[in-house]
């Protein structure tokens, strides 16, 4: 029973995602303890503004790949000169982008730092993220070929690198150059991160083909993945604007230290979320891309969700149950106040995973229609309810906006598998 367990796919990558996870933790600790105690609530909105900012930008660059990456390389698991196709096409296509976007950045770093982070004089940190960019780019497409090769303990040991950088580089930015170092550690981390890959045989392999073999690049592949990148950058446009607009309305409306408050929420969210949004993309994309009838789709979604959901609820429960001593001791009794608000937070959080994990289908058979209208409807309803609801319940009124946003997507994603499911699969 327990070596038919270990050797269970799913459990697998449920174990070194765990790893991950765990070393996640400890680094996210150091860093938001660090971050708490020099920064405060005010300085974790600025931090969260420039977050945003390169999440819109990595969407349009590197992570808009990550599902078209993922695809590709699970179904040409027999042909490795396919394989190295995507993976030469992808670093091309991604320089390209690159080239394009990061001009842009240093020509309109005073306009970014005044609106993103209220002080013209942070224009520097633009300039230098301009210069850095391609190689933070890169850096998460090193992941996203791992992924695909489904190599779940090569992605663990270069998921922990990053995170171990992640502790030690924040905390000396952070406490030598307060916020400045904050700004620079989000960019900076993945730069090292990409650095410290080349220690790995198989990704000192995986770079050499991207860059001997651009004889291999092909229009045809760019109009194939470029499905993907539309999608990507879709979403990551809308997820960076609205909850960037959403931190300036609580600034506006309330406070700046409240929107630190909202911020520190979403990191906390992030500690656990990350490991249920790599379970997605490390197992059940490769699944469903694979997949090819509506009777195998089912069978994926049963075996998937009978793990999955006990796992989701056990996790759930005991981050409520541990939620003050989360604060106490990821931030400071400065944050004590978001307590009130885990319960709201994990309901939505809860609504999201169900819905993120049936809305992988639209990614695995191209499903752009129902993803475009999905990712609209739950991006834009919580920025409109979030405006609505903060004049009367204050902070609170943006996680009850949150926890409707990711209810109505979940029943709006479910409709849509459930009407096109013989649309894109046959009986």
């Amino acid at each position: 029973m327990i070596k038919k367990l270990l050797n269970n796919q799913f459990h697998k990558v449920i174990s070194y995602n765990g790893a991950v996870v765990f070393l996640k933790i400890i680094s996210s600790f150091i860093v938001s303890k660090v971050s708490a105690v020099y920064l405060g609530p005010s300085g974790y909105a600025l931090v969260g503004n420039f977050r945003n900012v390169l999440q819109g930008l990595l969407g349009v660059t590197s992570t808009g790949f990550e599902s078209g990456v993922i695809k590709y390389i699970s179904e040409n698991k027999a042909d490795t000169s396919e394989q190295k196709k995507v993976i030469v096409n992808v670093f091309a296509l991604n320089l390209l982008i690159c080239l394009c976007v990061c001009p842009f950045i240093f020509l309109f770093s005073e306009q970014l730092a005044l609106y993103i982070l209220k002080e013209s004089r942070l224009a520097f940190v633009f300039k230098y993220l301009s210069i850095f960019f391609p190689l933070v780019s890169f850096s998460f497409l090193i992941v996203y070929i791992v992924k695909g090769f489904q190599k779940f303990k090569l992605y663990a040991l270069l998921t922990s690198i990053s995170n171990v950088l992640n502790a030690i580089l924040t905390f000396v930015l952070v406490y030598f150059f307060n916020l400045e170092g904050a700004l620079f550690a989000g960019f900076l981390i993945p730069v090292l991160s990409f650095v410290f890959a080349f220690v790995f045989r198989d990704i000192r392999s995986l770079l050499f083909q991207a860059f001997s073999g651009f004889k291999s690049i092909s229009f045809k592949f760019f109009k194939a993945i470029s499905v993907y990148l539309f999608m990507a950058i879709y979403s990551a446009i809308l997820i960076s604007l609205s909850y960037l607009f959403i931190r300036n309305s609580i600034i506006k409306a309330i406070d700046i230290e409240t929107a630190g408050l909202w911020e520190a929420m979403n990191k906390i969210a992030t500690f656990y979320m990350i490991f249920f949004s790599s379970l997605m993309t490390l197992y059940l994309l490769p699944k469903l891309s694979q997949n090819k009838t509506v009777g195998g789709y089912y069978h994926i979604m049963k075996a998937y969700f009978k793990t999955l959901i006990p796992v989701l609820v056990l996790s759930f429960l005991i981050v409520f149950f541990l939620r003050v001593f989360i604060v106490k001791v990821f931030l400071t009794n400065e944050f004590l106040e978001i307590s009130d608000y885990f319960y709201l937070q994990l309901l939505g959080d809860f609504f999201k995973v169900i819905g993120f994990s049936l809305a992988y289908q639209f990614h695995a058979k191209k499903m752009v229609t129902a993803y475009m209208v999905t990712d609209a409807f739950l991006y834009g309803v919580f920025y409109l309810l979030s405006v609505f609801l903060i004049t009367d319940f204050s902070l609170k009124g943006v996680f009850y906006a949150y926890l409707f946003s990711t209810f109505l997507y979940f029943i709006l994603v479910l409709l849509f598998v459930y009407r096109m499911r013989y649309k894109y699969l046959p009986h």
